[in-house]
């Protein structure tokens, strides 16, 4: 089942801040507060995909905080993330999670939820 929660109007920086504060929620939600080292499979993509939006939109909250260039959703994830991605469904998951919370911030649209996996 996938939901999207809608961010309200606010600043950018309130913004990030809400939708990390969704993504979080999210991540606690698909692993049932176990550490993802312990996760079996059939939960492991939807938690990397939470995880990859919490990193990314901690990643912009942070650049925001020091006047820093910020991640872009083209551009989050290059190099040794997107290696990975490359080879791994999970780390794949890591990179559209992230991503994809950053064009949500970006847009002011709904944060995604990741589509079923099975």
């Amino acid at each position: 089942m996938s939901t999207s929660t809608t961010l309200p109007a606010l600043p950018l920086l309130e913004r990030v801040e809400a939708a990390r504060e969704v993504a979080l929620d999210a991540l606690t939600h698909a692993t049932g507060t176990q550490s993802l080292c312990t996760l079996g499979r059939e939960r492991l993509r939807a938690a990397k995909y939470h995880e990859g939006a919490v990193v990314a939109l901690g990643d912009l909250r942070r650049a925001l905080r020091r006047g820093e260039p910020a991640p872009t959703p083209e551009t989050w994830g290059l190099g040794i993330v997107e290696k990975y991605a490359a080879t791994s469904p999970d780390w794949r998951a890591y990179l559209i999670g992230g991503r994809e919370a950053l064009s949500g911030v970006r847009a002011s649209t709904p944060v995604p939820a990741p589509a079923a996996t099975s």
